[in-house]
């Protein structure tokens, strides 16, 4: 992986949880519900599971000495 690439990976890694967790309108409401619970709840417990996943994808690549 040439460094530029390696670079541009980091950063969407790091960006793309960001601008979700920023954008609250995006799941600001009740609807649809999973197992009881509202919208809100259920999405931002996949969205810490998929952060971990993201950050463990980031040190993996940055622990690479290229």
């Amino acid at each position: 992986m040439s460094t530029r690439t390696k670079y541009i990976t980091l950063a969407l890694l790091i960006l793309i949880p960001s601008f979700v967790n920023l954008g609250v309108p995006i799941y600001n409401r009740d609807d649809p519900e999973l197992f009881g619970l509202p919208f809100f709840y259920w999405f931002q417990t996949i969205w810490l599971f998929a952060c971990t996943g993201f950050y463990f994808a980031y040190s993996r690549i940055t622990e690479k000495k290229s």
